[in-house]
């Protein structure tokens, strides 16, 4: 990454006072179109020189703040330069997630039981695509709700086993 010097409005005020009538200053800004311009009708037959003058720190501040600098001063040597920056920050939570149940610190009996709540009649294939959980942690869990009567085994008419909650 190339380090870009930033401009000097004491420079630049020098070019405009000895030379700004053929464009120097704005050369120096890296304004080519415009510098041409100065060049070929001398300073836009004045006029715009003698804007310049009311102009020209600011368009040294506006060349800085593109290029990454910071504003110049009008003595240049001796000037101080302003290296403050401020950043702002925002931290923005994403929103929940669509999931019915996501939380790792909910046990998977009481995800199962939440889902169940929606539907009494779950595949093992549905509790785990809704649930945090994986197969068979899923699997284990069903099998102890069944042990404590919360939940019953069946296989549905296209033979799936399917858990009825009640």
């Amino acid at each position: 990454m190339a380090i870009i010097p930033i401009k000097s409005k004491g420079v630049a005020y020098l070019l405009w006072f000895f030379l700004g009538v053929f464009g120097a200053h704005r050369f120096y800004l890296e304004k080519i179109g415009t510098g041409v311009l100065y060049l070929l009708t001398v300073g836009v037959f004045g006029i715009g020189w003698i804007i310049d003058l009311f102009t020209l720190g600011n368009q040294v501040d506006v060349y800085n703040a593109i290029h990454g600098g910071v504003g110049g001063s009008i003595g240049g040597v001796g000037g101080s330069i302003n290296s403050n920056q401020n950043n702002i920050v925002v931290n923005v939570t994403a929103p929940a997630a669509a999931a019915p149940v996501s939380s790792g610190k909910i046990s998977a009996e009481k995800q199962i039981l939440t889902l169940a709540d929606r539907s009494d009649t779950l595949s093992l294939k549905q509790i785990v695509s809704q649930t945090s959980l994986e197969l068979d942690e899923a699997e284990e869990a069903v099998k102890k709700l069944i042990a404590k009567g919360m939940a019953k085994e069946q296989v549905d008419p296209d033979g799936r086993l399917t858990y009825i909650f009640s």
